[in-house]
């Protein structure tokens, strides 16, 4: 405790630059208190990770869409003064689903659908963009509206010169230290604890002491143990952390010299939970092609010319004719991203209350924000989280 008497010097250490992270920081830091973002990568960003150096136009290698005219994440378009394009706009929707009983807690989406005798072909295509609906919860997709989500009409937007230009509002001003990941969270005290926070990287591990600490990392990274907690977390906290699930994306980029997607369209595919395929430029040619789950998982096991040999190839059957060899192509494997583990965040069966047991502070000392404590997965979901979860903590400082 000799160790301990010194004032920290941080209020606040925040544990990751990602969305959420950046986000909690800028709400504390707007509120006057002193804060540290600890980031792991040589960039910030997390899974929002545009690459500037692949073609004359930036290509989206992780989050690439602002999903509906409404969400939060406009402020920081009209904060940075970017231009945004319509990528997807569905302005009917579908039929809802009439939700007459409510779940069982341990039902998947698709074992409760049947016994509602919804048809199939009614149900919400949630593999599309992550895992089958044998794999999500009933109960939280319930609770949490997104069967209601799924069946609205849908608009997607895309941002003009790069998404990694809304980090801009977040970042600026914040002391934020890349190449630091964060090894050990240490709560020190009784009565007051604080934190200490064991830092490699720079060549050295060295200690960082804050009054507070808000852990905003990706699910597959918490649950890998990546970051030791002493004393070790509450149980309930472990046992949420056991049961969340990190899905698999793959994202297939390639620039062409010649156009390849029809001109009419800048959206293929999608259907019977097959691959979707973006053209995200025309000038030059870039086509994305795009997968989740088991189909991301199976193409992920194939060695890299292969796998993009196969994504060439269902480009092809997706325009109807034999598309060319590309000038390049690129692509992240979030998987094997050791700051990820995984692309974002799904909620297996009996999982639905683990969000908000994460969400629980530690002593009102250990915050966690981002994916792990709302269920969502979406660059506005992160966004929200920070300032939620910050608004909270602020209240004891």
């Amino acid at each position: 405790m000799a160790g301990c008497a010194r004032e920290p010097e941080w209020d606040v250490a925040v544990v990751g630059a990602g969305v959420a992270g950046l986000s909690a920081a800028r709400n504390l830091v707007d509120h006057g208190f002193r804060v540290i973002v600890l980031e792991a990568r040589d960039r910030v960003g997390g899974q929002l990770y545009t690459d500037h150096s692949f073609s004359s136009v930036p290509v989206e290698l992780g989050a690439g869409l602002l999903h509906g005219a409404d969400v939060s994440t406009w402020e920081l378009v009209e904060e940075a003064r970017v231009r945004t394009v319509p990528v997807r706009s569905d302005e009917e929707g579908t039929t809802p689903i009439a939700l007459s009983v409510p779940p069982r807690d341990d039902e998947s989406v698709a074992s409760y659908l049947r016994r509602l005798g919804v048809p199939q072909d009614d149900w919400p295509p949630v593999a599309v963009d992550n895992e089958p609906a044998e794999r999500w919860s009933a109960t939280w997709m319930y609770r949490n509206g997104v069967f209601d989500w799924w069946s609205a009409p849908r608009q997607d937007f895309r941002v003009v010169g790069g998404y990694d230009q809304l980090l801009s509002p977040l970042a600026d001003g914040l002391h934020i230290e890349l190449n630091s990941p964060v090894r050990r969270i240490r709560l020190v005290g009784s009565s007051a604890p604080e934190v200490e926070l064991t830092v490699s990287g720079r060549g050295r591990d060295r200690r960082v002491r804050a009054r507070r600490c808000v852990v905003a990392l990706p699910i597959g990274v918490l649950r890998g143990g990546a970051v030791a907690f002493d004393p070790v977390l509450p149980a309930d906290h472990r046992e949420a952390l056991g049961a969340l699930r990190a899905t698999d994306v793959l994202k297939l980029h390639y620039e062409f010299d010649r156009p390849v997607f029809p001109e009419d369209r800048h959206i293929l595919g999608g259907e019977d939970e097959g691959p979707v395929f973006w053209c995200v430029s025309r000038d030059p040619e870039i086509v994305v092609v795009w997968t989740a789950g088991d189909r991301a998982r199976e193409l992920l096991a194939l060695p890299d010319d292969e796998r993009f040999g196969a994504g060439l190839k269902a480009l092809g059957e997706a325009v109807g004719e034999k598309v060319p060899d590309p000038v390049r192509r690129t692509t992240h494997d979030w998987s094997s991203d050791e700051f990820s583990r995984g692309a974002y965040l799904y909620v297996p069966p009996g999982a639905h209350d683990a969000p908000a047991a994460l969400a629980f502070p530690v002593r009102r000392t250990l915050f966690f924000a981002g994916e792990a404590v709302t269920g969502e997965n979406t660059v506005d979901g992160a966004y929200d989280s920070g300032y939620v979860v910050t608004d909270d903590l602020r209240a004891d400082l």
